[in-house]
């Protein structure tokens, strides 16, 4: 049912643009640095709508890589901590086994008394 839409949606699009194009035929001058080209209407502006998307899209590109390099950093960081935290918590559990120990040879000394 979803794709069905999609389709639809894209058909209609086609269609406006099918529409569009018919629409607008007529030659216009775009001028470039020593030449001056004719070109359809509807042409001109696809092309600006290819180029605009296309700008969009390497600039969503860049920032896309650099959060993701980022969030790599982040991730390594907080990898680090992680491992430091498991250390401290294995030394304070070997220290905690110490101090128990040490505190059942003192309660068997007194009970020796």
């Amino acid at each position: 049912m979803k794709n069905q839409w999609r389709v639809i949606i894209i058909l209609i699009l086609v269609l406006l643009v099918a529409a569009f194009a018919v629409v607008n035929v007529s030659e216009v001058p775009i001028s470039l640095l020593f030449t001056t080209v004719h070109w359809p209407l509807v042409l001109v502006i696809l092309v600006s709508l290819v180029a605009g998307a296309l700008i969009t899209f390497l600039v969503s590109m860049g920032t896309i890589m650099t959060q993701k390099r980022e969030h790599c950093n982040e991730i390594d960081v907080a990898t680090k901590e992680i491992d430091e935290l498991r250390e401290e918590n294995a030394a304070l559990k070997r220290r905690v086994n110490n101090v128990s120990s040490e505190n059942g040879q003192q309660n068997q000394k007194i009970e020796e008394l």
